[in-house]
């Protein structure tokens, strides 16, 4: 009795197994999304191993302790993968803001310190990606533009990715050094979690999340993000582009507030 029993329950795991095996291939064979489409999934991946060019706009209101200053903020955060072999790869990511900020008649132009974050990981992935490495951030040049610390810590970073869909998050934890706290802290956590999801025409809609805590302030600042957009190409290249509301949950006296608005322009470049 206790044999075909065990038999039973054998063949019911076998026959499970050979159903999502099944609906597995069938899925990867009729796959019908098109090569902008792909394109536009792999842009939503910051550890894929292709050359992206992201130029980002972020309007962000009510700075400043007496809520009256306004940002026009400007990135561009290239992904460069460097192949270290058959079997492994570094995903580097360069990030630099300019912001241009305005309180009436009164401007201030901030080059804040440029960060690098890194990712050593598997060569080849086809659903899942991770990575980890070294963190830097170099000291402002003045007060105004943030830390005079020199930032040193640690890139972490996993993505999800089945058709159509890009779920995960990166993240970077810095520690301070140096002993010049005029311009604020670098002892910082910052993650970006996110989700999208690309339809067949290469429309893809995002929502994420940009969390920043400051270890020495003992507050954070978390900016979403809804945001959709087209991948066409132009050119020859595989280019999108994205717009969509933003708006702070949580805020510090001098940080943003409330809503704002994102524009991002993306190009990928051939392998």
């Amino acid at each position: 009795m206790k044999k075909t029993t065990l038999s039973t329950f054998q063949r019911a795991i076998f026959l499970v197994i050979g159903i999502f095996n099944s609906a597995a291939i069938a899925q990867t064979s009729q796959s019908t999304m098109s090569d902008e489409a792909k394109s536009a999934q792999k842009m939503q991946n910051v550890l894929y191993p292709q050359i992206q060019l992201p130029v980002t706009y972020n309007y962000n209101q009510k700075l400043g302790a007496n809520n009256l200053s306004q940002q026009n903020q400007y990135g561009f955060n290239p992904i460069i993968p460097v192949a270290l072999g058959s079997d492994l790869q570094l995903i580097v990511n360069p990030m630099l803001t300019l912001n241009h900020n305005t309180n009436d008649q009164q401007v201030t132009n901030q080059a804040q310190p440029l960060q690098l974050a890194t990712y050593f990981g598997p060569a080849y992935a086809k659903y899942f990606y991770a990575g980890i490495g070294p963190y830097f951030q170099l000291p402002a040049n003045n007060t105004n533009n943030g830390s005079k610390q020199t930032g040193l810590g640690i890139s972490a970073g996993a993505y999800f990715t089945p058709d159509h869909w890009v779920i995960g998050a990166v993240a970077y934890n810095s520690w301070g050094v140096g002993s010049n706290m005029a311009g604020g802290s670098a002892n910082v956590f910052n993650i970006q979690p996110s989700i999208s999801y690309t339809t067949d025409a290469a429309w893809t809609y995002n929502l994420g999340s940009q969390i920043t805590y400051n270890y020495d302030a003992k507050a954070a600042t978390n900016q979403l993000t809804l945001s959709g957009g087209k991948t066409v190409n132009l050119f020859g290249y595989h280019t999108q582009v994205q717009a969509g509301p933003t708006y702070m949950v949580t805020t510090t006296p001098t940080s943003a507030k409330g809503f704002g608005g994102y524009l991002g322009l993306t190009v990928l470049l051939p392998k």
